[in-house]
């Protein structure tokens, strides 16, 4: 699989990304890595934090991104988040998904979001669905 490919494809194809401002930096088989420039306007919460809806999409997408690797369009079933810690004063957030399995019909991922100073803000896992085999041919070129 083109990962590279994979990750352009995500952001041009996800208007929420787009909006939100974040960045798919890696991809390999079953992992997927994801960085978050905060803007306190545009992330922030009435406490001076970032917004956890913000938290939650960024592992959401992460995790999404992470099943794709596997060769399907995906959907998510479920997904749990425990904030570990504010993300306040905080200029970038750094998540990781890592695959726990991968089956014939759904797939499960773990996150873990950091700030800049691998302060562990929180950590989720995730269920994606698989709802059809990738047929993009560049994109599954080596």
């Amino acid at each position: 699989m083109n990962f590279d490919k994979l990750m352009k494809e995500r952001v041009e194809n996800n208007a929420f990304i787009r909006l939100v401002g974040m960045k798919l930096t890696k991809a390999s088989e079953g992992y997927a890595r994801g960085e978050l420039e905060l803007d306190p306007s545009r992330h922030g919460n009435p406490i001076g934090s970032t917004h956890g809806g913000v938290l939650f999409s960024m592992c959401d997408t992460i995790a999404g991104t992470a099943a794709t690797t596997r060769g399907y369009r995906v959907t998510t079933l479920s997904g749990t988040i425990n904030y570990l810690n504010p993300a306040m004063n905080c200029r970038k957030l750094i998540g990781e998904a890592r695959e726990i399995k991968s089956g014939k019909k759904t797939g499960v991922y773990e996150v873990v979001l950091t700030n800049e100073n691998d302060k562990i803000i929180a950590f989720a896992t995730f269920t994606f669905f698989h709802l059809s085999v990738l047929e993009d041919k560049e994109l599954l070129a080596e």
